[in-house]
C-alpha cells in the first residue's frame, strides 16, 4: 500500500521546523486559526505535485526571511511485500531540487508516482462552480492518475499547441503543424474520453454511498461545436484565428459538464450538495488510481468540520475508514469529529509545532 510513515518540513510557511509520523489510515490535524494546520497540508500536496494546492505561487511558501524551504518523506509502496522510499523536495527562489532514495530526478510527476496526493479545500467549489480551466485541470489530473500514458500525451500536445500560437501571431500557417496539431489534439481528446468513461464508473459506484439524492452525470465537451471534427471547425474559424493570432479550437477549450437530474449542477444544486459533489468526484479518482495500479492514495481535507455538514462527514470517514486510503484532515477543535467516525491518529498544532495526542 501507498502509506506516508514520516514528513520532515523545514522553512514552510509559519511552520516551525517538524516531523510527523502519520498513521496509515485516517489523521487528524487541530489547531486555531494560524497554527499552521494548513500549512502542514500544503507541505504535503507540495512534495508531492510542487505547488500549494491554494493557487499561490511557489515562492510564497518560503518562510519570511528564509532563502529555501525543504520536505523531505518515507513512503512506502507496494503490496503484500512493502518497499521504503525516501523522497525530498528542495526550493529555493529560482531552482526547485527533487531527490528519491538519495538521487536526483528532474520530474516531479516520479514523486507523485510514490506519493499520488488529492486535496480538498474551500476552493475546490471551482470544480463545479468556477471556470471550464479548472475542469480541464481535475480531469487530466485523472488522466496522469489513471492511464500511464496521459503524461506524454498532454505534454505533446501542449508543446504543439505552443509552436502553432507562435505561427500565428506571426501571420504563418504550416500545413505540418496544421496536421501536427490535428493529431495531438485528438489524440489527447480521446485519453481524456477514456479517462472519462473510467471515472464515470467510479462515480457510480461510489455515488449511491455519498450522493443518494440525484442522478449524476459527466459530460466532454471538446472545445469546439460537437456536430463538427476538430479540422472541420479550424477551418471553419480560419479567419478568427487570424484575427486573433491565437488557437480558438481544442482540447485547450474543453471542459466538462457536471449535472444532476440532467440540469447543470452550478445552477441548481445548494451549496452543501456542491460540496459533497465535488467530495464524491475527488473520491472517486481515488478509487479510480487504486484500481488502475494497485494502491491507495493520501487525501488532504482542510477545514473538513466547516465544509460539510454531520451526516456527509459520518459518509466520508465511513468510506475513508474503509478505502485504505490515508487522510489528513485539518480541524479546528480536536473534538469536532468524535461523533462522526473512526480517527487512527490525532495531532494538535499550535504556534507552528505539533505534538501527538494520545
Amino acid at each position: 500500500m501507498t502509506r506516508l510513515t514520516q514528513l520532515h518540513v523545514e522553512r514552510l510557511r509559519n511552520l516551525q521546523d517538524l516531523d510527523l509520523e502519520p498513521e496509515g489510515g485516517i489523521n487528524l490535524i487541530s489547531g486555531p486559526n494560524g497554527s499552521g494546520k494548513t500549512s502542514l497540508l500544503e507541505a504535503i500536496h507540495t512534495l508531492s505535485l510542487g505547488r500549494s494546492f491554494r493557487g499561490s505561487q511557489p515562492n510564497e511558501l518560503i518562510r519570511h526571511g528564509a532563502v529555501d524551504l525543504l520536505v523531505r518523506a518515507r513512503v512506502q509502496e507496494g503490496a503484500p511485500r512493502l518497499r521504503e522510499h525516501r523522497i525530498a523536495l528542495q526550493r529555493d527562489r529560482k531552482t526547485l531540487h527533487l531527490r528519491i532514495d538519495g538521487e536526483n530526478v528532474t520530474r516531479l510527476s516520479e514523486l507523485a508516482r510514490l506519493l499520488p496526493v488529492l486535496a480538498l479545500h474551500p476552493q475546490s467549489d471551482d470544480l463545479v462552480l468556477g471556470s471550464p480551466e479548472h475542469r480541464r485541470r481535475f480531469l487530466d489530473r485523472v488522466g496522469f492518475y489513471a492511464l500511464p500514458e496521459f503524461f506524454d500525451c498532454h505534454r505533446d500536445f501542449l508543446k504543439v499547441l505552443k509552436q502553432r500560437n507562435a505561427l500565428l501571431r506571426r501571420g504563418r500557417r504550416e500545413t505540418t503543424w496544421e496536421t501536427l496539431y490535428i493529431r495531438s489534439a485528438e489524440r489527447l481528446e480521446a485519453a481524456r474520453r477514456d479517462v472519462l468513461d473510467k471515472l464515470v464508473e467510479q462515480v457510480e459506484g461510489l455515488a449511491p454511498k455519498l450522493f443518494p439524492k440525484g442522478a449524476l452525470s459527466l459530460r466532454y465537451l471538446p472545445g469546439y461545436r460537437q456536430d463538427l471534427d476538430l479540422a472541420t471547425a479550424i477551418e471553419q474559424g480560419r479567419e478568427r484565428e487570424t484575427e486573433m493570432q491565437s488557437t480558438l479550437f481544442g482540447p485547450h477549450r474543453a471542459d466538462l459538464k457536471i449535472s444532476i437530474d440532467d440540469q447543470e449542477a452550478r445552477q441548481v444544486a445548494s451549496r452543501g450538495q456542491i460540496k459533497m459533489l465535488v467530495t464524491l468526484l475527488h473520491l472517486a479518482v481515488l478509487d479510480l488510481w487504486q484500481k488502475a495500479r494497485g494502491e491507495p492514495a493520501v487525501i488532504l481535507f482542510d477545514d473538513l468540520a466547516s465544509e460539510l455538514d454531520r451526516d456527509n462527514r459520518r459518509r466520508v470517514l465511513d468510506f475513508l475508514s474503509a478505502s485504505g486510503h490515508q487522510a489528513f484532515i485539518s480541524v479546528i477543535a480536536a473534538d469536532a469529529l468524535d461523533d462522526d467516525g473512526r480517527i487512527d491518529a490525532r495531532f494538535a498544532l499550535a504556534d507552528g509545532q505539533v505534538r501527538k495526542m494520545v
